[in-house]
């Protein structure tokens, strides 16, 4: 077997255990209250007008976005990041629709679980501004 392949599928293998960890295992990140978790700076938030404008979220590198079939939001999601190597930085448990993580500037692959149901993604964040990146779950029903 090609060990980039290898490799590359360990990666993913290794993120999607993770996140599909028991959530009560899972860091419960407080609503609205920057976290750090692994030497990692993250925030949950989404929920409400003042959230949604909150002047300290835009210095977070990275927002991950959580929605169903219906482009609805969803909360209670367990999140997991691994960097582009593969190896996990951190696992959160969101009960919010956002999570918020300052990141260094790289390649990363998200996992978010949400009801048993668990989607990846990969994701940039930039050395300047902030990256969104909304993950769906098109399984999910809209009114959820």
């Amino acid at each position: 077997m090609n060990p980039f392949l290898f490799w590359g599928c360990m990666a993913i293998a290794a993120v999607a255990a993770c996140a599909t960890a028991r959530a009560d295992d899972a860091n419960t990140v407080p609503a609205d209250q920057p976290t750090e978790v692994n030497g990692y700076e993250v925030a949950c938030s989404g929920v409400g007008d003042e959230a949604r404008v909150d002047p300290r979220w835009p210095a977070f590198a990275v927002k991950i976005e959580f929605a169903n079939n219906a482009a609805e939001y969803l909360s209670d999601i367990d999140v997991s990041v691994a960097d582009a190597a593969g190896e996990a930085l951190f696992h959160v448990r969101c009960e919010t629709p956002w999570l918020l993580a300052k990141l260094p500037a790289g390649k990363y692959t998200v996992a978010g679980t949400y009801e048993g149901i668990t989607k990846t993604a990969k994701l940039t964040a930039p050395a300047s501004g902030q990256a969104r990146i909304v993950i769906r779950f098109p399984e999910v029903a809209g009114g959820q």
